[in-house]
């Protein structure tokens, strides 16, 4: 059988081949590039050897890592009835091979034809009836060298790319952040989907009336002593007769005094005094806002407590300790038990609510008003009386209202302590009244 020899586009070695492989897919045995075997003009004899590997063909020079792109061919002048196959010789330093590989248009990795996407040459020269054509075409480029193929040995030496995590992690965030966003998007068009559009008799102002607009449950702050006799900053301190303003407020001490208190309890008309003299401050206090509506002063600031006591409520914020700074000693509050007026009267307390005759806790300054009322020591407590007989200085803490306070973007209502400073010298003695 005719064997047929031909470079290598990958690695330009001879392959060997016999007639039954011409126009297939076959694989190179050095390189293992899969390629198309030409179909060859079969009026030529084929060449039975190939030029040995210590002859090189001529015009062809070893050299080590170049081969000139040069190729001859050769045609025999044979008519085409004399042989029915033709045959084709390349240059090359290569070794020859035999035709022995099997064919490979089985595999599955089918490589397309090199001539199918060079396309045919017009350079390559022709066959004539009984001529011989030799062409040499250095200057031209052969169809394989431009191939998109690599060689054997480039493709050995390509590094192997390592697998990273940074596509993966990159990825799963983005996936992560796309259902999360897409979550909260749903819930939010749930949310206006089942709210709609309100009409507007579903929200009228409520301003008017006898008990107009909601409030929310009042918050207990349920302070400690440690709290209650911190000291009073110096900007919070006025002495008798100096004005004083904080917040919304303007507090002016007028006098302290020592008198007899009554104290009136729910349920009774006439009012009981106290077995004991009481220290009283005498205040004016003034609304000096310009939108703002509040009580100055309150009957839970000035509440009866006492240290030994089981208390229901904290200790007041109001008390008076001897010494300006650390308190040497405290009197907290008044005479009077505290009860909510919600409680007061009520089948279900078993408790009762007190007031101090003539204190005039519970008024309302509209803006720009001004209220006189006055506070006092528990004349029921005997260790009250401790007061009158110390010389030094005194300071009385007063808790009071100051209006509305930013915080953040909202306004709360805030409370203040104040500290009167005063001495034994400043007590004026007040006969009871009759």
């Amino acid at each position: 059988m005719s064997i047929y020899h031909f470079k290598c586009v990958s690695c330009t070695k001879l392959m060997g081949i016999t007639e039954d492989f011409l126009g297939k897919q076959m694989r190179c045995p050095h390189c293992q590039t899969i390629q198309m075997v030409p179909l060859l003009n079969t009026s030529a004899n084929p060449a039975e050897t190939p030029a040995p590997e210590s002859q090189p063909a001529p015009g062809m020079e070893k050299e080590p890592d170049t081969i000139e792109k040069k190729f001859d061919y050769h045609a025999s002048e044979t008519s085409a009835s004399d042989s029915p196959n033709s045959g084709i010789e390349f240059g090359s330093s290569a070794g020859v091979i035999n035709a022995s590989e099997t064919p490979v248009e089985d595999s599955p990795h089918v490589a397309p034809s090199f001539f199918e996407s060079q396309g045919a040459s017009s350079e390559t020269g022709s066959m004539d009836n009984g001529s011989t054509v030799q062409q040499e075409v250095g200057s031209a480029p052969a169809p394989w060298d431009n191939a998109p193929s690599i060689t054997g040995e480039e493709a050995r030496k390509r590094p192997v790319g390592s697998k990273s995590m940074a596509m993966p992690i990159v990825f799963f965030s983005l996936l992560s952040y796309s259902v999360l966003a897409t979550a909260i998007l749903i819930l939010v068009l749930v949310r206006i989907k089942n709210a709609g559009p309100m009409h507007p008799l579903e929200y009228i102002p409520d301003v008017d009336g006898d008990n107009p607009g909601a409030k929310r449950t009042k918050i207990r702050f349920n302070n400690d002593k440690e709290r209650t006799q911190e000291i009073v900053p110096p900007h919070l301190r006025t002495k008798i007769g100096v004005a004083m303003r904080i917040g919304e407020l303007e507090v002016t001490p007028l006098a302290v005094e020592k008198t007899t208190v009554s104290v009136l309890v729910s349920g009774f008309s006439k009012p009981e005094p106290c077995k004991e003299e009481s220290l009283v401050l005498r205040l004016k206090l003034k609304n000096v806002s310009q939108d703002q509506t509040f009580s100055p002063l309150d009957y839970y600031f000035n509440r009866k407590w006492k240290e030994q006591s089981r208390n229901n409520y904290p200790p007041p914020f109001t008390l008076v300790q001897f010494g300006t700074e650390r308190p040497e000693k405290s009197f907290f509050g008044g005479p009077a038990n505290w009860l909510p007026l919600a409680l007061a009267g009520s089948k279900n307390s078993r408790a009762t609510r007190e007031t101090v005759e003539g204190e005039n806790l519970d008024k309302i300054l509209e803006p720009g008003d001004e209220m006189t009322a006055f506070l006092c020591t528990d004349g029921d407590d005997p260790k009250t009386q401790a007061i009158f007989n110390h010389q030094g200085p005194m300071l009385w803490r007063v808790q009071v209202r100051r209006g509305l306070v930013p915080v953040g973007a909202k306004e709360i209502p805030a409370s203040a302590v104040v500290g009167v400073e005063f001495n034994a010298s400043d007590i004026k003695q007040i006969p009871a009244a009759g």
